[in-house]
């Protein structure tokens, strides 16, 4: 418990170090009641100099989205609650009543590890619809960071953009600021999630360059985590406001014995595998043991433990057809590592950092539905549709599945 609490302590310590004026969710609410009918460009402005010492809760988070819906503001208020997003709630989101006894944790452990063996079979096959807003730290043109970590464990990747960009001066290195929104379709078939934008005309306009990127929100972090914890250690943290009933809240830690996370570093032209210890903390619906929230902040050995990888997941009921499923609804991914890129170190001096953040929103879930079309022996080639196997010359290749990356250690 104590290397677990001390290692818990230096992350949150070491989290995203601005140059802000610190303020607790309290402050920022008289913020904002003062900055009603302000234009978009002054209440961002204001708030691009803060930094939240307490996480945001989802229904706050909206309610200021709604009272301010400025794509500047929205922009503002999005990085501001992400970078707090790992840190403890306000006090006035902890509900004050007594935790439960051991044995009711372990029962509750117990649910949430059943939902999530069973909750892949319950989805059904369905599309919805990612938003990605991407900031970072450093213009979109220049990729400071040689060693971005890609973690497949969980299917959670981290991706450096191409070597060879252009240089920039100075002047032109900004702040943590959006390069842009991008949509991509997801697509959740024989419980499998496939990543298919590319194959969705028109879906895939804008779309972002390869930096921080994430995958596995609907399953694979899920049994990644849970599998982990109960070979590992979880204890009671508080009861939280939800959005009915309150939350369970456990904190847990899994060593790198324990770890089936595997995170893959690109070193000196070779990929380094790597399954570091992490912690984080997972929000129970005590009724039914569906999770609610999870977060992953990876404790990179030596000689990566500069690197600094967190990926946080929300979940709640969406309509898909016509039942209730609990899926992702919003998600966020941080990065953060030194700039050892050589054209970094023309631009910054020794010990910079680059920090990524990407906030992810999850919409538009429809059931999945194909089409087929039975053709005959006797039907001629011509009346098979294009692209169908019918019209697929002989000797051609199989189409490729797509399949999910291994989350288990070999």
């Amino acid at each position: 418990m104590r290397k677990w609490t001390v290692l818990l302590l230096l992350a949150v310590s070491a989290w995203p170090a601005m140059a802000a004026k610190s303020v607790n969710v309290g402050q920022v609410e008289d913020l904002l009641d003062k900055l009603h009918g302000k234009s978009d460009g002054k209440v961002a402005q204001e708030l691009s100099d803060l930094e939240l010492t307490e996480r945001v809760s989802p229904a706050r988070l909206a309610k200021w989205e709604k009272d301010f819906p400025g794509s500047r503001t929205h922009e503002a208020l999005i990085k501001l609650a992400d970078l707090a997003t790992f840190l403890n709630p306000p006090a006035e989101d902890v509900v004050p009543i007594p935790g439960p006894d051991s044995a009711t944790q372990e029962r509750m452990l117990a649910m949430a590890a059943e939902y999530v063996k069973t909750t892949i079979t319950r989805l059904p096959n369905f599309i919805a619809t990612r938003e990605t807003t991407h900031f970072e730290d450093a213009p979109a043109t220049q990729s400071p960071v040689a060693n971005a970590p890609m973690m497949l464990g969980m299917s959670t990747r981290s991706m450096r953009q191409p070597v060879g960009s252009p240089s920039v001066s100075n002047t032109e290195l900004k702040g943590l600021h959006s390069t842009g929104t991008a949509s991509a379709t997801v697509t959740y078939r024989d419980g499998y999630e496939v990543h298919d934008a590319d194959t969705e005309p028109g879906m895939n306009r804008g779309k972002l360059p390869k930096t921080l990127t994430t995958m596995g929100e609907f399953g694979p972090i899920l049994s990644v985590v849970m599998g982990d914890v109960l070979r590992s250690q979880a204890t009671w943290q508080r009861w939280e406001k939800g959005a009915n009933e309150p939350a369970a809240v456990f904190q847990y830690s899994v060593s790198a014995e324990q770890s089936n996370s595997l995170v893959k570093i690109p070193s000196g032209g070779t990929i380094e595998d790597v399954y570091p210890g992490y912690h984080g903390e997972i929000a129970i619906d005590p009724a039914t043991g569906a999770i609610l929230r999870i977060s992953v902040v990876s404790e990179l050995p030596p000689p990566w433990q500069a690197i600094q990888t967190a990926v946080l997941v929300e979940y709640a009921p969406v309509m898909i057809g016509e039942q209730s499923y609990i899926c992702p609804v919003r998600g966020v991914a941080f990065y953060k590592a030194p700039a050892t890129n050589a054209a970094a170190a023309q631009q910054r001096s020794a010990g910079d950092v680059q920090t990524q953040l990407n906030d992810v929103a999850f919409t538009q879930y429809h059931l999945f539905r194909s089409k087929a079309r039975i053709v005959t022996g006797e039907s001629e080639q011509g009346d098979a549709p294009a692209g169908s196997p019918a019209a697929a010359p002989p000797g051609a290749p199989a189409v490729p599945t797509v399949a999910t990356p291994e989350s288990r250690r070999p």
